[in-house]
């Protein structure tokens, strides 16, 4: 492909994303709408051949019709020259196989909600008379937000219509093997029902971590969908409860008529089931199977696109009947070869599932098994056999050689660092670690803002298991409290008051007249609301302290008296001037202590005032007169 070529005068090529047997997808830019999309290219090969470019057609025409939140929207169809593409939405994810792939089994709820979206989708597309015919996983898109997407409707049929017969005319078995229902197997006209076998498939992989069947061709697993019955998928994984087995066996009962009749109806089951309901699904006993050979039996092929083998190229059938034909023969043979030599004697299979590797093969020499171990990443502890082929109470002959799969423990992965994430950020982060959010725990927090992660359980760079979980502590802000009022108590009582309710004390000391060790004041005041943390400021008193003397000299005796008493705490007299003053009667002439020297409360003053202090002598009464002469 073309680096940056252009379709329709308006898709340009950014980067392919997925090819399958007739067709190359494309991340594209919708140059006209400013959009991306996924642009599917039918290959060069097969753009010649009129009998794909209509099965091409089809598709887009079966797409165009379905418009479903859970189904992959179609944007337009065209051709290009000699070439053919179908424009759909781009989806931003992963499928639903890559995911298994890389994940192993999901949770039982996670696994049923996948299944209820896909089944919602089929519904919408039987309403409008359309099968799909190929439900499997890498079918099944996924977005980064967690919603499902059903794509690739290339094999879907009306059904029927006409083109029903095209498919038994050409004589191939149209789907992918492992998720075939029994009558799709077998070549049989198929109806909505097989979509809901195909979905019991896709859920039993979702929870078993593998398809029910499997096989070394196409052709074996398709056989067994016709005559064997899948194990529960709780055999494979513990953790699935029973009410999930039940819907998934019914999903994937042989006879159409056994299945839930709808895709609808196997939602609802679902959502049961999801909502901690009892599910109506009843446990699907085996019924009687046909044969998967002769006429009924078909040459199935499996690629990543299936479709129907175009007239003219028949011979194609001739070839894969005469290997079904010598398959059959040489099974039989087999059989025959042991009916009539004998083998060993017939043993029962030991249920060893659980067991440790060592534990199960004791159990399987013990009845003359042989055994071979094959590894696989699980939750399970490793060591432990978490699966086995045959299965328990199988009837195998000594000698046969029993296939233990051996959990090698989960894959690991490193927690990231979720510090200062919103929850939404820490969801994206994990995700992106294979690991899960796990419980959500709020708390008061000063240094992160509100809603912001601060910690974190495991903790970062820590290896742990994928799909385990990682708790978050998130920040509420800083819890407000009420500052207690500490004033007029002792600074022991006041710390303590302002402590016990989370707030931090700061004390300055200083002078006031407030009793030596009492809070006169505090910041802020009490009653107003601060955070936990905050501090509250308070000062404590030293007592009175010492501060200078005034110059009273001039000033009425009695105020000067009164301000040194009020103001500076001191003990005052007032006494007559004894010595020349020209200062009236009443008046401060001078002081003791002088102006300036520091004086402290209960200090003692002595004011010498003009005129006052007791009867004047004789000096004073001349030096009154001498004083009075001068106004005279």
């Amino acid at each position: 492909m073309e680096e940056n070529r252009t379709y329709g005068g308006r898709y340009k090529v950014i980067q392919p994303v997925g090819s399958g047997g007739m067709a190359e997808v494309y991340r594209a830019r919708d140059e006209l709408l400013g959009r991306d999309v996924a642009i599917k290219v039918l290959s060069e090969r097969f753009s010649r051949d009129p009998s794909f470019v209509e099965r091409f057609r089809r598709e887009a025409q079966s797409a165009a019709n379905l418009s479903h939140p859970n189904i992959v929207s179609l944007y337009d169809y065209g051709s290009d020259g000699d070439t053919y593409y179908i424009v759909m939405e781009y989806i931003d994810g992963k499928t639903l196989a890559e995911v298994i792939e890389e994940n192993g089994p999901l949770m039982p709820e996670r696994s049923a909600e996948i299944a209820a979206d896909v089944a919602a989708a089929l519904q919408r597309a039987h309403s409008a008379g359309i099968v799909h015919r190929d439900i499997k996983p890498g079918n099944i898109m996924l977005t980064i937000s967690g919603q499902t997407k059903v794509t690739d409707f290339g094999i879907a049929r009306a059904v029927g219509g006409d083109r029903d017969a095209t498919m038994t005319q050409t004589g191939m078995v149209i789907g992918t093997a492992a998720y075939l229902s029994p009558e799709q197997a077998q070549g049989e006209p198929v109806d909505a029902r097989s979509d809901v076998y195909a979905l019991g498939c896709v859920l039993y992989e979702t929870l078993a971590g593998s398809p029910p069947f499997t096989g070394d061709t196409p052709l074996s697993i398709a056989y067994k969908h016709v005559r064997e019955e899948a194990t529960a998928p709780s055999r494979l994984n513990p953790d699935v409860p029973a009410d999930l087995d039940a819907v998934v066996l019914k999903a994937m009962a042989k006879d159409p008529g056994t299945r839930y009749n709808s895709a609808d109806e196997m939602r609802a089951d679902l959502e049961r089931f999801l909502n901690g309901q009892k599910v109506q699904a009843a446990a699907v006993t085996a019924g009687a199977t046909s044969v998967m050979a002769g006429s009924g039996t078909q040459v199935m092929r499996q690629t990543e696109m299936m479709y129907d083998e175009p007239e003219g190229r028949s011979a194609w059938w001739y070839v894969g009947v005469t290997l079904a034909v010598l398959l059959v023969t040489g099974v039989a043979a087999f059989f025959l070869a042991t009916s009539l030599f004998g083998g060993g004697d017939p043993v029962e299979v030991p249920d060893v599932v659980g067991l440790t590797e060592s534990q199960a093969k004791d159990e399987l020499d013990a009845v003359n098994l042989d055994w071979e171990v094959e590894e696989k990443n699980s939750s399970k502890p490793p060591g432990e056999v978490i699966e086995q082929d045959p299965e328990a109470e199988a009837m195998a002959e000594e000698g046969d050689t029993v296939t233990l799969i051996v959990s090698e423990g989960a894959k690991q992965t490193e927690v990231p660092d979720l510090e200062g994430m919103t929850l939404d950020e820490a969801q994206a982060a994990l995700e992106d670690a294979k690991l899960q959010l796990g419980e959500q725990t709020e708390e008061p927090n000063d240094e992160f803002e509100p809603g912001q992660i601060f910690d974190q359980d495991p903790p970062a760079g820590d290896e742990v298991d994928r799909n385990s979980e990682v708790d978050v502590f998130i920040s509420s802000g800083g819890e407000t409290v009420t500052v207690p009022t500490v004033t007029n108590l002792s600074e022991e009582d006041a710390v303590a008051n302002i402590e016990a309710v989370g707030l931090v004390a700061a004390v300055n000391h200083a002078p006031d007249d407030a009793p030596e060790g009492t809070v006169f004041a505090q910041e802020p005041a009490g009653g107003t609301e601060a955070k936990q943390g905050d501090t509250v400021t308070i000062g404590v008193s030293e007592g009175p302290g010492s501060q200078p003397m005034p110059d009273l000299t001039g000033m009425d005796g009695d105020d000067a008296q009164a301000m040194l008493e009020n103001d500076y705490g001191l003990s005052v007299t007032q006494t007559g001037e004894t010595e020349p003053c020209a200062e009236p009667p009443g008046i401060v002439c001078r002081q003791d202590p002088s102006s300036g020297t520091e004086v402290s409360p209960g200090d003692s003053a002595t004011l010498y005032v003009q005129g006052g202090g007791g009867a004047l002598g004789l000096p004073e009464f001349m030096r009154f007169l001498a004083f009075f002469n001068l106004f005279a």
